[in-house]
C-alpha cells in the first residue's frame, strides 16, 4: 500500500511541475522559483497583503511566466482531474 501512495505522488508532482520542465527551466531553476515562493509567502506571512505569486518569474520570458501560472494552478487545483484552467 504505501508504494502506491509514493508512487501517486510522485507522478502528482511531476505533473505539477511539467509546465516549468516544457518551458525549458532545470531542476536547480525550478527549485529556486519554489524557494522564492515560500519564502515571500512566509515573510507576508501576517496577513495583511498578500504574496505576489508571479514576482519570483516576473523578469523572465513570456513563456516561463505563463509555465509558472499554469503551475501555481496545478498546485492549487491538486491534480490533472481538478485543475481549473484549460488551454
Amino acid at each position: 500500500m504505501r508504494t502506491t501512495c509514493v508512487r501517486s505522488r510522485a507522478h502528482q508532482q511531476s505533473w505539477v511541475l511539467q509546465p516549468l520542465v516544457d518551458a525549458g527551466l532545470t531542476a536547480d531553476e525550478i527549485g529556486a522559483l519554489l524557494v522564492r515562493l515560500v519564502f515571500d509567502d512566509v515573510v507576508h506571512a501576517d496577513g495583511t497583503t498578500p504574496a505576489d505569486a508571479m514576482a519570483p518569474v516576473r523578469d523572465r520570458s513570456a513563456r516561463v511566466r505563463a509555465a509558472w501560472a499554469e503551475t501555481l494552478d496545478r498546485m492549487i487545483s491538486g491534480g490533472p482531474q481538478g485543475s481549473r484552467l484549460r488551454g
